[in-house]
């Protein structure tokens, strides 16, 4: 009985083994269809180039067992590859896209890829070339890692030509929590994923991207909520630009400040960090990104509008003070104005005066005579844009004619340019103002013309109708040659000169009319 108990207990611990075993030699299939060892509890490390090869997963790809890659064609017939990035850096888990500028004699069919160091590589197709640019898109699983790997490249065409080798240094970071991690970095396209909680809230990440400028965009399930620049699509984000061209408005800074975005955990708790780190000019960057709604002593700027000055009929003057920028860089200012209450920036009717705190002054232009308009100042920094108080204003009002664009007289009332005369015949002008027809008389305001007559490109002079007085009584309306029509340079007014004595008093007025 005692041996039958042995017996029994030695088969249990044999049973018991090989459970374990079996737990931890079980075969996977991987992506690329081979068979690989997991152990589930262990990662794969960067260093080692043949486990990482069989991990990363290419979309389509064909292992080849062999540590060499083809052969490169001659120059003359090898496709050239250009603007891509020499290094990258990703979390665990994303998926990557690896950009190239390729020219080739036909069409580009496919790339070799190998790790560096492996006994294998991959013959990846590809699918198309979107203007010149060629991508290879690829899974980075979240059993890698941290560390650091390079990736060779060669590009073939469709008459299996063969492109000089390219390599890509690609680091591998893990996840990251809000509140307790400093990103760093340099050239090149770096990818940071967060992994926040069920708590939604604003999100600040704090910046300094120092002088050489560089581009941050957050993605939440691959949509744009936030950044240093305007909204941009992740499926283009490829490749950082030349820091000869990152500029401002491409959404690339160099400074020192903080911006916000709106975290809703119903759309995913994976928050993406995308920086462009701009390439070859030796920049360097570092964030941190807070927890959400643990954004400190955080705000819109303080800013109060300038009382508007100089009103004129197309213009005016006006600005803002800007007191304090509340924990972030105010990035633009100016001033915005319309006919209706509350401007806001997203109008084309703007100034944009600067950077950072003062007083600033601005110019109100292209106003329409005689209107009422609305200002305000404004500053933009990370967390938004602030606006100052409203101030209303009228544009000065000017006598107005109205003319068609082949220079006739239209109006035939009102304070404008009255065409009347005893047969009822119009004067009617040609483009360059000349007069057409003699006939009936114009009438500018007050004073009646006829007799026109052009002198030079701009100035006409004519017939101007006034009274004759004897003893301070009229006695008859007569025509003297002393008036005098002239047009601006523009083309834009005539003034009406009068010198006539009427009832015995000179007259000599002056009217300038403008065209609507």
């Amino acid at each position: 009985m005692k041996n039958f108990i042995n017996y029994l207990t030695s088969v249990l611990l044999i049973l018991l083994l090989c459970i374990s075993c079996q737990r931890e030699i079980t075969l996977n299939l991987g992506p690329n269809g081979q068979e690989e060892n997991e152990e589930t509890e262990k990662p794969v490390i960067p260093s080692e180039s043949d486990n990482l090869s069989k991990v990363l997963e290419f979309e389509n790809a064909k292992v080849v067992k062999n540590e060499n890659l083809p052969q490169s064609s001659a120059p003359a017939e090898a496709p050239i590859v250009s603007n891509f990035d020499k290094s990258i850096s990703y979390t665990a888990g994303s998926k990557v896209i690896l950009p190239a500028s390729v020219t080739a004699n036909s069409t580009i069919t496919g790339v070799y890829v190998q790790v560096k160091g492996a006994m294998q590589y991959y013959d990846v197709p590809v699918k198309g070339i979107v203007n010149g640019v060629a991508s290879l898109p690829f899974n980075l699983p979240e059993a890698i890692g941290e560390g650091t790997f390079v990736l060779i490249l060669k590009y073939y065409d469709a008459n299996k030509k063969i492109g000089a080798p390219f390599e890509i240094t690609v680091t591998i970071t893990k996840p990251s929590s809000c509140g307790v991690t400093k990103v760093s970095g340099g050239q090149g396209l770096t990818s940071n994923i967060f992994k926040l909680t069920g708590t939604t809230g604003k999100v600040k990440i704090s910046y300094n991207t120092f002088v050489v400028k560089d581009k941050i965009d957050v993605f939440q399930n691959g949509v744009w909520i936030g950044g240093t620049g305007m909204q941009t699509d992740r499926t283009v984000l490829r490749k950082a630009l030349d820091c000869s061209v990152a500029t401002e408005s491409r959404g690339y800074v160099g400074m020192q400040s903080a911006f916000l975005f709106d975290y809703d955990s119903r759309m995913g708790t994976d928050i993406e960090v995308v920086v462009s780190g701009c390439e070859d000019g030796g920049t360097r960057w570092e964030y941190t990104f807070s927890c959400p709604g643990d954004i400190g002593n955080f705000g819109i700027p303080s800013i109060s509008t300038t009382s508007v000055s100089s009103i004129e009929k197309d213009k005016a003057n006006s600005g803002g003070s800007v007191t304090a920028e509340n924990g972030s860089v105010v990035t633009m200012r100016g001033i915005v104005w319309s006919t209706a209450s509350n401007p806001t920036i997203a109008l084309s009717t703007k100034t944009e005066n600067g950077k950072g705190t003062g007083n600033f002054q601005s110019s109100i232009t292209g106003l329409q005579p005689g209107t009422k308009y609305y200002v305000r100042a404004y500053a933009t920094n990370g967390a938004g844009t602030a606006y100052g108080n409203e101030i209303s204003f009228t544009s000065t009002a000017v006598n107005t004619i109205n003319l068609s664009l082949d220079g006739k007289w239209m109006t035939t009332s009102g304070n404008g340019i009255t065409i009347s005369g005893a047969t009822g015949i119009f004067y009617v002008f040609s483009s360059s103002w000349k007069e057409v027809e003699a006939k009936g008389l114009i009438k500018i305001g007050s004073q009646k013309f006829k007799n026109i007559n052009n002198i030079s490109t701009y100035k006409w002079n004519c017939l101007e109708y006034g009274i004759r007085t004897e003893n301070g009584i009229p006695v008859e309306g007569l025509w003297s040659f002393d008036g005098v029509i002239t047009m601006s340079n523009d083309g834009k007014s005539i003034t009406a000169v009068s010198n006539t004595i009427m009832l015995g008093t000179p007259k000599n007025s002056v009217t300038t009319y403008y065209r609507q």
